[in-house]
């Protein structure tokens, strides 16, 4: 068989996408050579380990006691109010609203 010589003819446009992808390659093999380097003179992570002071996180039990004791006060208070209203003390009364001259003004022009 003979070997045959095929010609390809490539575009302004389509050479100017293949060098900016060339271009934008190149710079990604040095940005990625560069951090490889940088890697070996940064220090590295540790593994966390609990800490031994215990300043952080308060005592659970000791919080949920003073919750529950919030709570009985509250519930102290709106009974109280339940039997102030139950008893007859206090009286609700509704009125209607006082017209008031502006307003009727207003309407009229």
């Amino acid at each position: 068989m003979k070997n045959k010589e095929t010609t390809i003819k490539i575009d302004g446009y389509t050479q100017f996408c293949l060098t900016i992808i060339v271009i934008l390659m190149t710079l990604l093999i040095i940005e990625l050579w560069a951090n490889s380097r940088w890697a070996e003179f940064t220090p590295t992570v540790e593994a966390a380990t609990p800490s031994t002071d215990l300043q952080g996180i308060p005592n659970a039990g000791a919080q949920r006691m003073a919750i529950l004791k919030a709570i009985q006060t509250t519930n102290n208070k709106l009974d109280k109010i339940i039997a102030t209203l139950n008893s007859g003390q206090i009286k609700v009364v509704i009125t209607k609203p006082q017209k008031d001259e502006k307003q009727e003004n207003a309407k009229k022009h």
